[in-house]
């Protein structure tokens, strides 16, 4: 049977990084699972964060984040986040992060739901 592919969401990204714990254990979960990926546009909106001042706090996100796979922001994965902007009124980095889900089939992991509400053919798990 085939594993399960994931899409994490940023918002799942900065609750592990705030140490809430219900996010660390969602990360044990997956944590030997080779199926995980992220959108380069999530990579962005975390190092737009400002307590990547701190170098320390820096290496720690690219520590987490080079266990996974990131899934690069390209044609014709934008034609389609474009698509799902217009359609749905989300925001583009939103729009890339559900296509994101969509070009690899994978589920997209997030607490905002509500904000994919309607995107045809995306699967989203709340994790908790």
């Amino acid at each position: 049977m085939e594993e399960q592919a994931f899409v994490i969401d940023t918002n799942i990204f900065i609750d592990h990084l705030r140490n809430f714990s219900p996010a660390h254990t969602f990360f044990r979960s997956i944590a030997a699972s080779e199926t995980i990926f992220y959108s380069a546009i999530t990579e962005a909106e975390l190092l737009a964060g400002k307590e990547n001042n701190n170098p320390q706090k820096r290496e720690v996100l690219f520590l987490l984040l080079q266990k996974w796979q990131k899934i690069p922001v390209d044609n014709p994965l934008v034609a389609t986040a474009g698509d799902i902007s217009r359609m749905h009124g989300l925001q583009i980095p939103d729009a890339i992060i559900a296509a994101s889900a969509l070009y690899c089939k994978a589920v997209l992991v997030t607490r905002n739901a509500a904000h994919f509400k309607g995107v045809k053919g995306l699967v989203v798990k709340v994790p908790y």
